[in-house]
């Protein structure tokens, strides 16, 4: 019997390595999830259930799957996409469920686990929870920064284009309460995705 270490599992643990199309069958692209952690960590029905393409629209989406994966390895999941080829440059958002969790993970992915830990050094959110307004603050000067926030199903209810600073204020606004992801672009890379929480 394996322990599981659902609890201590973050998004951080989980990375988009390859998309690549399926030979067998038109319009079913495969995608390649690294789970970084120990041999023992273990995730619990895992599925991409969409992808979101950079303009925000839903390109592709996946089944639930009764299966589970282990930490340090990676797994291909299917994934019904609206195009018969990957277009070049593709850049996209995967809604990633495991467990009872909900991840949103960018594709290309540039960090592992460790990298994503020396990055949640640079950028913090504080505070989140929040009821009207959080800030977000960050080493570097960040330049044209977008911020996109979606809900747990993944869809894009906010964008904020055109951001400068080491510091950034996120309001409320419309937001009702909850859990969101707010993801940081900038330029054309995905720098961050972090979860907050509006109460």
């Amino acid at each position: 019997m394996f322990k599981t270490k659902a609890q201590a599992i973050t998004c951080d643990a989980f990375c988009i390595t390859e998309v690549r199309m399926d030979t067998s069958a038109p319009n079913l692209m495969n995608v390649t999830l690294l789970f970084t952690g120990g041999n023992n960590d273990f995730i619990n029905y895992p599925w991409i259930a969409e992808v979101i393409d950079a303009q925000g629209d839903t390109v592709g989406v996946g089944t639930w799957n009764f299966f589970g994966q282990f930490g340090n390895t990676s797994t291909d999941y299917p994934v019904m996409v609206q195009f018969d080829t990957i277009p070049d440059n593709f850049n996209a958002t995967m809604v990633f469920h495991y467990d009872t969790s909900v991840c949103l993970l960018s594709f290309p992915c540039t960090m592992t686990g460790i990298e994503e830990s020396n990055k949640a050094q640079q950028i913090s959110i504080y505070p989140n929870p929040f009821s009207s307004e959080t800030k977000i603050y960050s080493e570097k000067f960040l330049h044209d920064l977008n911020l996109n926030i979606f809900d747990l199903q993944g869809q894009l209810v906010k964008q904020i284009e055109h951001l400068s600073g080491h510091e950034i204020s996120l309001q409320r606004d419309d937001l009702v309460m909850g859990i969101y992801f707010v993801q940081l672009v900038e330029g054309k890379r995905v720098m961050e995705m972090r979860r907050v929480i509006v109460e």
